[in-house]
């Protein structure tokens, strides 16, 4: 299923377009307008990478969630090492 997909107008430099245009006319690429997906596909990925991290970093100076944290880690011990010996 093709995602939806809406007509923008953005505002980009001339010589990326120029260097878009050559690679789509030697089939580097399939078109400029894939490119531009692409990228920004790859940006998104990275800027939400970002805000986990930053999400992490601040979970990790929570101690209410530490200690939520170490205690379902300690109450799943028991049970994660019962079955080890099985496989």
């Amino acid at each position: 299923m093709k995602p939806e997909t809406i007509r923008y107008t953005a505002t980009l430099p001339l010589a990326h377009i120029d260097e878009l245009k050559e690679l789509a006319k030697n089939k580097k690429i399939p078109s400029v307008n894939f490119a531009i997906n692409e990228a920004l596909d790859e940006y998104m990925k990275k800027r939400k990478a970002l805000q986990y991290e930053a999400l992490l970093q601040k979970a990790g100076q929570d101690k209410a969630f530490l200690a939520r944290t170490i205690s379902c880690a300690e109450d799943f011990q028991q049970i994660d090492s019962e079955g080890l010996d099985k496989w």
